[in-house]
């Protein structure tokens, strides 16, 4: 039987799991573009765009690769269904991430870990984790 998930469903499930180890803010505006999902890593203070999309894994990469810029790592977020169609080999040319998210709750799985961005501007950077941490966690 086939799954049907919506984007938003998606998106429930994957910050749901990141919650409890980050400081995770759904749709960001960033100038003039949302990123779906941002995360600060609560240990590290790394912190993580995540596009998602329930199958079009190529636009999510695109909107990902933008993403280099304001993040430390930058991942898409492909319904488990469709995870197995990304090329993993253009993933690692641009240092993108990969996470399958299925619909019931803790169904992720990081298949890819991003690689840290060399382009992430580190002002942009500092102005995303000012909005996301509490003050006296930076």
């Amino acid at each position: 039987m086939k799954e049907n998930i919506s984007e938003r469903r998606l998106v429930d499930v994957l910050v749901r799991f990141l919650r409890p180890r980050n400081c995770v803010e759904r749709g960001l505006r960033h100038y003039e573009k949302t990123i779906d999902v941002v995360a600060v890593c609560l240990e590290s203070g790394e912190l993580s765009a995540i596009e998602a999309k329930t199958k079009n894994w190529r636009r999510a990469m695109g909107q990902a690769i933008v993403n280099l810029a304001a993040a430390e790592r930058s991942y898409i977020a492909i319904h488990s269904n469709f995870a197995h169609r990304v090329s993993l080999e253009e993933l690692d040319r641009h240092g993108i991430g990969l996470i399958s998210v299925g619909s019931r709750w803790g169904d992720v799985e990081v298949v890819k870990e991003a690689d840290h961005s060399p382009f992430v501007n580190l002002l942009m950077s500092k102005r995303i984790k000012d909005k996301l941490l509490p003050r006296g966690a930076k």
